[in-house]
This record gives C-alpha cells, structure tokens and sequence, in this order.
C-alpha cells in the first residue's frame, strides 16, 4: 500500500513539475517580449522628444526674426 501511495505522489509531483517549468517558460518569454516592446517604444519616445526641441528651438529662432 505505501508503495502506492509514494508512487503516485511522485507521479503527481513530476506533472506539476512539468507544468510550472512550462508556466515558467511561457512567463519569461512574455517578459521577454514586454521589455523588447518597452525599450522600443522609450527610443521612439527619446526621438519624439529629441525632434520636438528641435522644432521648438526653430520656432523660437524665428519668433526672435
């Protein structure tokens, strides 16, 4: 009975290792994906900002014409 018992147990154990490893996959490749997005979208947000100082800085030059 108790070899039973410890067998299905690590019958159990083994899936759910099996599943957390694969959640733990799925969880760092969404991460993975997230950051990617999110250093893309602070360098267009960089540029953005670099090109409206620039427009602001010409439209000051002009304003002083």
């Amino acid at each position: 009975m108790s070899k039973t018992n410890w067998k299905d147990k690590t019958k159990e154990k083994s899936l759910e290792n099996k599943r957390l490893n694969k959640r733990i996959k799925e969880i760092t490749k969404s991460r993975d994906e997230w950051k990617k997005k999110s250093i893309g979208h602070k360098a267009r947000a960089d540029k953005l900002a670099a090109d409206l100082k620039k427009l602001k800085t010409k439209l000051n030059e002009l304003a002083d014409i």
